[in-house]
């Protein structure tokens, strides 16, 4: 099948022209590029014998893809059709083998053009100096069109060379660092005009592929595309083609919208934006440079920074001091451990901790492995109101008024924490317990709690069974940017801080990016770094740092003392070794 016949049942190619042309589709509905169709009013079926055509209802104007060709270019279609079979190598006739007529001059060239020669830009080789290939921009009665010509013996031929055809402007390419891409020799001149060395590939949108993007290897650059359908698609086939040059260039991208551009303008139509506004437009360029969002690996960087910068991206602190600071945990996208031996209070830090969170306007979730809401709620009580006693039935008996008005106080904190708190009265498996985190992420949880993890249905196979259930809360965590805390404890009697001796498999430890350690003692005497300096201080439970990937603090202990009176841990300091 001959080349016409191809591209006229090829739907693709029809798009790509129509939508070259101005058309906006929705299916095979779309605008005519034609006239002002603020209605849409055009579109496109396939033929019975299946060409693909173009119709508008309301101006009339129709074709296939090389009448569309024809209109936007303001060639004679039979010299559209010419064109096409000579590209594709296909045999013609004699007027194949005709000579092709030589322009001595550029002069003669634009006489050659159609309506009014507006630009003619010069591809210039910067080693030799020759002209490999020229672009005449011509403005005719259908608007504008344009001629390509490449340099021959005696002079040029109006026809472009052969591929792959040289990008614009390459004599200040190979001097700069930095280079900006646009759609266009007029955006490469205007960029010029305020010190911005630019290229372009010639032949307009859709083209890229057919140049050679070679002499930007290894540069900076800058992407900055028209701000339309077929500009940013056009962007990303540049950015495509280069990611496989060598040595590979460093890629950022000028987003037109951010620069306040209207639909379809374009770095040229950018310096009047900038007057308007009264901004120097040499300033002005220069800030819509530095703005650019850099591509690649490095982008993930850049996101993370500016995610940093506005606050998107923030630990979440806990109520203790020293190790929020220094053990840097509640970042989105982790998982933080905590551990300790049966009676180390790891609960009641815990339920602390959140009672923290929601006084700080953090959303938290918590599912409860043992036990049922009521307890914990109670215990929460017990925190908030100072009385620990509550939580015991024979005091509550005997001092009935007194737990009625704790209760009456704090009865909104309570209703508020439980709606936080899931319990089940059978035990969950590993699985249950991933799908119920992904479904808190999604309701935006920003603090996701597991109290114990170890509580889940045991399987034959638990290294493997772990290693699922930490991989799938990861993806969840780095999805949604939320963070996971889970309550674990050590194997078998073993009280001593150790991170392999966690329960579970290594995965636990592998993939967690914080493990804390609460050990309970004896009341006993440290060093400790305060804000009155080193003191003597009695404690008896001391919290080790055992990682702490996001921040400074492994290795570091921190004196603390679990408070009967309240069951709250109050933290003292840094032991100094």
């Amino acid at each position: 099948m001959k080349i016409i016949e191809i591209r006229k049942r090829d739907r693709s190619a029809l798009v790509v022209e129509l939508e070259k042309a101005g058309a906006k589709f929705k299916g095979n509905a779309c605008s005519c590029a034609f006239h002002n169709d603020k209605h849409p009013s055009a579109g496109i079926f396939q033929s019975e014998g299946g060409d693909w055509r173009f119709k508008c209802q309301t101006c009339g104007a129709k074709g296939d893809v090389w009448d569309i060709i024809a209109k936007n270019t303001g060639k004679p279609l039979a010299e559209v059709l010419k064109d096409a079979r000579i590209e594709s190598g296909e045999k013609i006739g004699k007027s194949a083998s005709k000579p092709v007529k030589v322009y001595a001059t550029i002069d003669d060239l634009k006489a050659a053009c159609p309506g009014q020669v507006t630009d003619v830009y010069k591809y210039t080789a910067p080693d030799s100096g020759r002209i490999d290939m020229v672009v005449i921009r011509c403005q005719v009665d259908t608007g504008k069109t344009f001629r390509q010509a490449r340099s021959c013996s005696g002079g040029f031929e109006m026809k472009a060379p052969e591929k792959p055809w040289p990008i614009y402007n390459r004599g200040r390419i190979t001097q700069a660092e930095t280079v900006v891409i646009v759609e266009g020799e007029k955006c490469v001149h205007v960029l010029h005009e305020y010190g911005i060395t630019a290229t372009t590939s010639p032949g307009g949108a859709g083209k890229a592929e057919y140049a050679d993007w070679q002499p930007v290897a290894g540069k900076h650059c800058l992407l900055w595309p028209d701000k339309d359908d077929v500009g940013f698609k056009h962007m990303e086939q540049v950015e495509t083609i280069l990611q496989k040059l060598e040595p590979a260039p460093r890629i950022s991208v000028i987003d037109p919208a951010s620069l306040d551009l209207g639909e379809k303008e374009d770095a040229a139509d950018f310096p009047g934006r900038l007057k308007a506004m009264g901004i120097d437009i040499r300033d002005g360029m220069q800030e819509a440079i530095r703005r650019a969002k850099p591509k690649g690996f490095a982008s993930g960087v850049s996101e993370r920074i500016e995610a940093m910068i506005s606050g998107k991206l923030e630990s979440v602190e806990m109520p203790w001091g020293g190790l929020t600071k220094l053990g840097n945990a509640i970042v989105p996208g982790t998982v933080t451990l905590l551990c300790g031996s049966p009676g180390a209070s790891k609960s009641f830090m815990l339920l602390q901790a959140l009672s923290f969170w929601q006084d700080k306007g953090f959303k938290a979730a918590v599912y409860e492995l043992e036990e049922d809401r009521e307890f914990h709620l109670m215990r929460a009580l017990a925190q908030r109101s100072g009385v620990a006693d509550i939580t015991r039935h024979d005091w509550v008996k005997m001092n009935p008024e007194e737990a009625r008005s704790a209760f009456t106080e704090h009865s909104g904190f309570l209703d508020k924490l439980g709606r936080t708190i899931w319990t089940c009265d059978c035990q969950v498996t590993l699985e249950q317990l991933a799908e119920w985190s992904e479904q808190r992420a999604k309701a935006g949880c920003r603090i996701i709690c597991i109290d114990p993890v170890t509580a889940a249905v045991q399987t034959a196979k638990p290294w493997i069974a772990d290693n699922e259930f930490l991989q799938k809360i990861k993806r969840v965590a780095t999805e949604f940017g939320c963070s996971f805390v889970l309550v674990t404890h050590p194997t078998k009697s073993i009280n001593e801080p150790d991170m392999t001796a966690l329960a579970g498999s290594a995965a636990y430890s592998r993939f967690a990016q914080s493990i804390f350690w609460l050990h309970s003692h004896e009341p006993k005497t440290s060093k400790v770094k305060s804000a009155c300096g080193v003191l003597d201080t009695v404690h008896n439970r001391t919290v080790h740092i055992l990682k702490a990937r996001n921040g400074r603090g492994s290795g570091m202990q921190f004196a603390c003392d679990f408070v009967s009176e309240n069951l709250t841990l109050n933290e003292f300091g840094l032991i100094k070794k």
